[in-house]
């Protein structure tokens, strides 16, 4: 353990006498045994790295090598530096609030609690014709709920008696950060990053199965609702809240809103209770043909309620939704609706959801103007007592306009039931909004184990509907019931139960049933929430459901020869972009593009006069061009590593779709597992194409590739970006098309097999002697070590020319 790699955890302030975790960027308490709990716990830290940071704690203690007495950052005394000072490397510093009226030192980084604090103390929003705070910079020794902040100037820099400190290797790298290149590498990764959040709002069709899940693909998520804003259509399918909720919402407007919709959630829980009844006045047999999905044979148990009311509740949610997502986007009109949603109705649908805002409207205004009276009641005339309440629950019981709200409530879910669809499903706004509840509030698609849910409510709560439907204003099971009546409405319900009900029928249910059969199988193949597990025996890796098998059984003894161990990552989905180098955990790796702006920025830009005193940045477009040409030849010379393996079959296609990070739909195939990059990939690559699981290869890379691989992803890609971005070179693009496109790709499907294949010959020749033996060797026994070399030895011919190759070498 070398003591750059403990300056990049621990380092001790001597400010203000406390140790400060560079990971979080805060202070810590000082004894060596809180040390060790912290990294241990928060960071993962273990063995020799984590040995290091407590050997460098203990050293301060009265029998260390350099006694010094710590302060505890938790201590409410500890003497915070002055407002205006510099700011202390290692702490994180924030954007935040500064209280000006009468001297108040009131600091916050929430605007919310600067409002509250203005109101609760009487300050004034506006001294001396401005507002009452500022926008300031701010530190704090610990992290909130705890908190202590003061006010930092970063224009001021370090101070110089902080050279002679243990941190003056960060201190300096923090001002010479402050260059003209390094800004203007920063705020390109800026920009990269709101254009990535930009685009990540919007749903993409990426189609290929190396970058689209199967579920998806199945569904047509993407290329329904592409284009389409994904937080809107989140947003807009939500839930009303709840009252309790609903009484802190301000503006006035959104508080009405909500009332608004709540009112038309309880309106479609009387229906559904209305309409349940019927399932006490009909034949079992009746039950049976309805919950069956096939139209020739009814199921063995009658169709009835669920057991659980919870579930019931939770069925009865995903109409409710439905309804609050269309009358939320009816004041849209018609084709707006369509083009900023993708949802089309039919003309009688349309009409019938204008009917319900209509009435919605009436319901809500009656509503309103008997709150307003019932309160001036109570002022007037204190508390009713208990007989006038039940009598005013008695008339809300049989109030017409609730009565009206309900059936055309009723008519709406009857008419977006019985529409008849041919090949385009989503032109049916119950269908659409499936897809819209296929999205997670980040943005990524909900999985099949999740959205069976729904569509199981759509069904159970659909068939109750439809039911009441057929069976309107029939009088079975009561004093008026005549035979010829009962059964007209049973045949009624055969044909209906045919025409709309069954599988085949070319409905709406007919599409969820379908959908709801195949995500049952997908399920059981997906294998759950979990992508990558281990085994109890710590010698097998499940991937997706998939038991792989690691070197023979012997990983448990091989891993420990392993040095990676100080990267952190996360083995589950995460979401888009996700991956161990945006891990916060790693943020000692430093990943990005400054590291390597620091090393070749001199090579590759110049600094230029831009006329009235100023300067800017222009890119050597010569050099550029030769760094870009040097980094595809590196990228084919890291394809034979990761390609030939162990005897492991060496699957071009499935190589060159490595993803280094999540996307929208698919995990990423590259993980730091216990201080090793593993690859998985695909086996049996048919079987993928056709919509079934195959077999899947795990690949250990030895230190050597794996350091090479951590270093590529997290500073050679960022670098790269950035490169073609100021410099105007076509490259990348943010966008993962159907193309030759790289990103999210590693290696990418542009790099020139050709020149792969001559690279496997050399090494081939200088193993066998024979050009087309060798390839054959290389390519079935996979002679990684040799290609491995053949890879270094390149690497090392260009590190004259460009410094980057030299973390490789490491």
């Amino acid at each position: 353990m070398t003591n750059d790699t403990v300056d990049q955890m621990i380092q001790l302030c001597e400010q203000l006498d406390v140790l400060l975790c560079l990971i979080c960027e805060a202070a810590i308490k000082p004894e060596a045994d809180k040390v060790e709990h912290h990294y241990r716990n928060c960071h993962k830290t273990v063995k020799e790295q984590l040995q290091a940071v407590i050997a460098f704690a203990a050293s301060f203690s009265s029998s260390g090598w350099r006694p010094r007495t710590l302060q505890d950052p938790a201590d409410e005394n500890i003497q915070l530096p002055p407002d205006g000072s510099a700011p202390i490397p290692g702490l994180k510093t924030y954007k935040g609030f500064s209280c000006r009226s009468g001297g108040c030192r009131f600091l916050t980084r929430n605007r919310t609690n600067l409002s509250t604090h203005e109101t609760r103390n009487g300050h004034r929003t506006q001294v001396d014709g401005e507002r009452g705070w500022e926008h300031v910079m701010l530190q704090s020794l610990r992290k909130a709920p705890h908190a202590r902040y003061w006010i930092v100037n970063p224009a001021r820099g370090a101070d110089a008696d902080a050279d002679s400190s243990p941190a003056t290797e960060h201190v300096d790298d923090a001002v010479a950060g402050d260059t003209l290149l390094l800004q203007t590498v920063r705020a390109c990764e800026k920009d990269l990053k709101k254009a990535e959040i930009e685009r990540q709002r919007q749903v993409e069709a990426p189609g290929g199965v190396d970058t689209e899940s199967r579920w998806v693909q199945f569904m047509k998520w993407s290329a329904h609702l592409q284009q389409r804003d994904k937080p809107m259509l989140y947003q807009a399918g939500l839930s009303p809240a709840s009252a309790a909720v609903e009484q802190r919402m301000w503006p006035r407007e959104r508080r009405e809103a909500n009332r608004r919709l709540r009112a038309l959630t309880e309106s479609f829980r009387r229906e559904l209770g209305r309409c349940m009844e019927r399932l006490d006045r009909v034949p079992d047999e009746t039950l049976e043909w309805l919950g069956s999905i096939d139209p020739t044979k009814p199921v063995s148990a009658p169709f009835g309620r669920k057991q659980q009311s919870d579930t019931m509740d939770r069925y009865s949610a995903c109409w409710q939704r439905y309804l609050c997502y269309c009358v939320r986007i009816q004041p849209l009109g018609r084709d707006r609706a369509k083009a900023e949603h993708g949802i089309r109705f039919t003309e009688e649908q349309w009409n019938s959801l204008a009917d319900i805002v209509q009435r919605l409207d009436t319901v809500v205004d009656k509503q309103k103007k008997q709150g307003q009276q019932q309160v001036l009641k109570v002022s007037r005339e204190g508390d009713s007592d208990g007989g006038s309440a039940e009598g005013r629950e008695e008339g809300e019981e049989d109030d017409p306009d609730k009565e009206a709200l309900d059936e055309a409530v009723f008519d709406f879910c009857i008419k977006s039931i019985k529409q008849k669809l041919g090949r385009k499903q989503y032109h049916n706004p119950l269908l659409h909004f499936t897809a819209v509840l296929g999205i997670k509030e980040d943005g990524t698609w909900v999985p099949s184990h999740t959205h069976t849910r729904f569509l199981a409510g759509f069904l159970w709560c659909g068939r109750i509907l439809m039911l009441e439907h057929f069976f309107e204003d029939d009088p079975y099971d009561s004093e008026d019931s005549t035979c010829d009546t009962s059964f007209a409405a049973i045949d009624r319900f055969q044909k209906g139960h045919r025409d709309w009900l069954a599988t085949g029928s070319y409905t709406p249910f007919s599409a969820i049933i379908q959908w709801m059969t195949y995500g049952r199988g997908y399920r059981n193949q997906e294998g759950g929430q979990a992508r990558v597990l281990w085994d109890s025996d710590g010698t097998t890796l499940h991937y997706l459901g998939d038991k792989i098998t690691l070197m023979g059984g012997q990983w448990s003894q091989i891993r420990e020869t392993i040095r990676l161990r100080d990267i952190a990552d996360s083995l589950v989905f995460e979401g888009p972009g996700r991956s161990f180098a945006t891990n916060r955990r790693n943020a000692w790796l430093k990943p990005g593009a400054e590291k390597l702006a620091k090393l070749v920025g001199a090579t590759l830009w110049k600094i230029v006069d831009a006329g009235s005193g100023g300067s800017r940045v222009e890119c050597r477009r010569r050099a550029v061009e030769e760094y870009l040409g040097w980094l595809r030849q590196f990228r084919s010379s890291m394809f034979p590593v990761v390609h030939v393996w162990g005897g492991q079959p060496g699957r071009g296609p499935e190589v060159s779709t490595l993803k280094h990070c999540d996307t929208e739909q698919l995990p990423k195939n590259v993980f730091v597992f216990d201080g090793q990059v593993v690859l998985i990939t695909d086996r049996d690559k048919s079987k993928g194409l056709n919509g079934k699981q195959g077999r899947k290869v795990a690949r250990f890379l030895p230190e050597g590739p794996s350091l090479m691989m951590v270093a590529y992803i997290a500073w050679l890609l960022p670098f790269e970006k950035v490169l073609h971005r100021l410099s105007g070179i076509r490259g990348p693009s943010n966008i993962m098309p159907r193309d030759n496109n790289r990103m999210p790709f590693i290696l990418g499907r542009s790099v020139v097999l050709d020149d792969v294949v001559r690279r496997l010959d050399i090494v081939g020749e200088k193993n066998k002697g024979d050009r087309k033996a060798g390839r054959v060797q290389m390519k079935r026994r996979g002679r990684s070590r040799d290609v491995f070399h053949f890879c270094i030895s390149f690497i090392r011919s260009t590190a004259t020319y460009y410094p980057i190759s030299r973390p490789f070498l490491a």
